[in-house]
């Protein structure tokens, strides 16, 4: 969750009267130019903010134990690396950093996650096998929930948004009603409108073409290739999709985290002369002074 020294915000806090205006530089994502309205020059205000993020506030485990209906997704931010963040309803509870998504990543902040008092009822994430494979690992019998926006999302990129084949046009109307479906009737006019479709267009979907290496061997592919990835995609999704219908408090997609990624980037687009693991700081802090800990003292 990020390197260095850690401890207490009440500690920092009284360590400084610098820590007001580091707040406002890191949430709002301004310059120091823009935030210093003391007398105290910049390079001091510069000294005094490096300080901070060098040492991060602990998170304390919960008095009580706590159930919750989990959301989680990362974010890579160019070659500096990923930020995997955590949320119960409109609350960020966990965030890290890391190189890349992975199922041991994923697998630590989940038991972390137990470790400080949280009771996972159910998980809402994208379809990335890293969180699949940790999910099934620290919470096996938990609701795992597929964010339905990424699904549609996911389709659409690969059946572009004018398909030059019928089969395709037909696959994405059925793409397009994914995020309105909002009861189990619903759900099954969606999955007998797929199964029509599979039995339709099985030998489309199968259909190969074949050709030469240049080695001269033989191989082959399936001729519309991203017509049926966007197919089996919903299709290897359809029992994680609507379980949002069985229990109102799952969410059915992550899309509040994905405006919280937005907000990020915008602040550290401010601050493009961090180093990596300065950046790594930043983005500790950031998720901290949004969390339910910020106020905990």
């Amino acid at each position: 969750m990020g390197c260095g020294k850690t401890f207490s915000l009440k500690k920092i806090a009284k360590a400084s009267s610098h820590f007001r205006l580091f707040k406002i530089w890191v949430s709002e994502g301004v310059t120091v130019k823009v935030v210093n309205n003391t007398s105290q020059t910049k390079r001091t205000l510069i000294d005094s903010f490096r300080g901070f993020l060098a040492e991060l506030p602990l998170i304390k485990p919960l008095s009580t134990p706590k159930e919750i209906d989990l959301k989680c997704d990362g974010k890579y931010f160019g070659r500096y690396g990923c930020s995997l963040v955590f949320k119960e309803g409109g609350s960020v509870i966990y965030w890290s950093w890391v190189e890349r998504e992975t199922y041991r990543d994923y697998l630590y902040c989940f038991f972390r996650l137990k470790e400080l008092g949280y009771i996972v009822k159910s998980v809402t994430s994208d379809k990335h096998g890293s969180v699949i494979g940790a999910v099934k690992t620290a919470f096996p019998d938990v609701p795992h929930q597929y964010c339905l926006v990424h699904i549609q999302r996911r389709c659409q990129t690969l059946l572009t948004k004018r398909p030059d084949t019928k089969e395709g046009q037909a696959l994405l109307r059925l793409v397009k009603v994914i995020n309105i479906i909002k009861s189990k009737n619903d759900e099954i006019v969606f999955r007998k409108w797929l199964e029509n479709y599979e039995n339709d267009n099985i030998a489309f979907l199968s259909q190969k073409t074949y050709g030469r290496k240049l080695d001269g061997g033989r191989t082959w592919w399936y001729t519309h290739r991203d017509v049926r990835m966007a197919f089996r995609h919903i299709k290897t999704s359809l029992e994680h999709m609507f379980l949002y219908l069985e229990d109102p408090n799952i969410s059915k997609d992550t899309n509040g985290l994905e405006a919280e990624f937005t907000h990020l980037k915008t602040k550290l687009n401010m601050h493009r002369g961090l180093s990596r693991e300065r950046r790594s700081d930043f983005v500790y802090w950031y998720w901290f002074l949004k969390s339910t800990y910020n106020n905990s003292g």
